[in-house]
């Protein structure tokens, strides 16, 4: 054969073999019948749908999947779906600004580690222009309030935001003007009750003011208890005046400067004091901070203007143990360089990301936009920048789920709502 004829035949072997590859590729069907039928999710059984499922965010389930067919509707709303989804979510960090009415910004790990952070949208017909507040939440649920007219009242809800599901919680009669930033919102697991646990205060017999604590177990009545605060001891009731940490079945308060924590048992609804331990006082000028992961109580020991901390965790009442020392010194220069300051009154804790696995700390000079992130496990940090954060910020623990109160008074008032 001539050569210029192989060429030819060649480049049009080449070009059949082009064209072929870019035709589109056909399934082919088995012949067996045995083979016959095609693998799909239909096919899968209820236990293995189950565990896919448990791979969506709460708003993915919500919003579409359980939209799909009426055999994942039935998946997703059964107790066990719910609970177990619930284990599977990521707590984070929902910051909102006092000074604004805008969404709060919600901080929180993807289930492949990244750093996420959006616009929580807050879903209630009443917000309206009122200016409503996360005040605490637990397994996703939350104490929302929503100022009346002129802010002479509030009404406080139980809501999830997720579902867009909420419920009045009763107003408490013995103080009509109360600051809901000592209440939250707490869970029993013997008893499997959410219970709002109250802090006020008010004029005793001798003319002095006395901190109270009133209990509302939701969906079992509607009228608050008053719990006995008057054997709590004198160096430890001024913590009720200090934001609460919510752990599962405890609800706990903390000071600064306070050489005692207190601790409210959610099944029995009776208070303990227990001591701080003395060695994070040895020659030191201290802070102390406290965050709930919810499975444990955290105390922050940090020194004025620095940029090391000493960790302890409290899984049961007076039980500290120290489990982490962070020191972010040697990263000063790049934190500066990042936002282009200098860093005269070091790095604030914030809280926690997905338990302990990222600790998150503000930057005062700049709070209107910048949070560090300190990988406990890697220990590299990222400079994240926001909008959110304002002089007045709360960091609020939060996680989204498709958790809600199973009673049937609840029901009926979540219509009539």
């Amino acid at each position: 054969m001539p050569i210029i004829e192989k060429v030819n035949l060649e480049k049009k072997v080449d070009v059949q073999k082009c064209n072929r590859r870019s035709r589109p590729y056909y399934f082919r069907r088995c012949k067996h019948k045995c083979l016959s039928s095609t693998t799909n999710i239909e096919s899968l059984p209820d236990e293995i749908v189950f565990q896919i499922l448990l791979e969506l965010e709460a708003e993915e389930i919500y919003e579409s999947a359980m939209l799909v067919c009426r055999r994942w509707y039935k998946i997703i709303h059964t107790h066990d779906f719910i609970q177990e989804h619930l284990k599977h979510s990521s707590p984070g960090l929902l910051i909102q600004d006092w000074t604004t009415s805008e969404d709060p910004t919600f901080v929180t790990l993807s289930r492949g580690g990244k750093v996420n952070n959006f616009k929580f949208k807050l879903k209630s017909k009443y917000r309206l222009n009122l200016n409503s507040k996360y005040w605490a939440t637990f397994n996703g649920l939350a104490l929302e309030d929503y100022p009346s007219k002129g802010n002479l009242h509030t009404t406080v809800f139980v809501v999830n935001d997720t579902t867009n599901k909420r419920i009045a919680v009763p107003q408490f009669s013995a103080h009509q003007h109360v600051c809901h930033y000592f209440s939250c919102l707490g869970y029993a697991p013997a008893s499997k009750e959410y219970k709002v646990v109250h802090i006020h205060s008010y004029t005793g017999s001798n003319n002095l003011r006395i901190q109270g604590c009133a209990i509302l177990t939701l969906g079992v009545g509607k009228s608050w208890r008053c719990i006995d605060t008057q054997h709590i001891p004198a160096t430890a009731v001024h913590l009720l005046a200090y934001r609460p940490l919510i752990t599962e079945g405890f609800v706990h308060w903390g000071g600064w400067f306070s050489t005692c924590f207190l601790s409210l048992n959610l099944e029995s609804e009776i208070f303990t004091e227990t001591p701080i331990p003395q060695d994070i006082y040895v020659d030191r000028i201290v802070y102390n901070y406290y965050f709930s992961t919810w499975r444990s109580v955290t105390l922050i020991n940090a020194t004025r203007r620095g940029f090391s901390w000493d960790i302890w965790e409290m899984k049961k009442p007076g039980e500290w143990k120290k489990v982490l020392k962070i020191d972010l010194d040697a990263q000063k220069c790049k934190i500066e360089k990042h936002w282009g300051c200098t860093l005269l009154n070091g790095l604030i804790p914030a809280g926690w990301l997905n338990y302990m696995d990222v600790f998150v700390l503000s930057v005062w000079e700049v709070r209107d936009k910048a949070l560090v992130l300190y990988d406990v496990r890697t220990r590299e940090i990222e400079c994240l920048d926001l909008d959110c954060i304002g002089n007045l910020s709360v960091y609020c623990l939060h996680r989204n789920s498709l958790v809600w109160l199973d009673h049937t008074w609840m029901d009926s008032a979540s219509k009539s709502n």
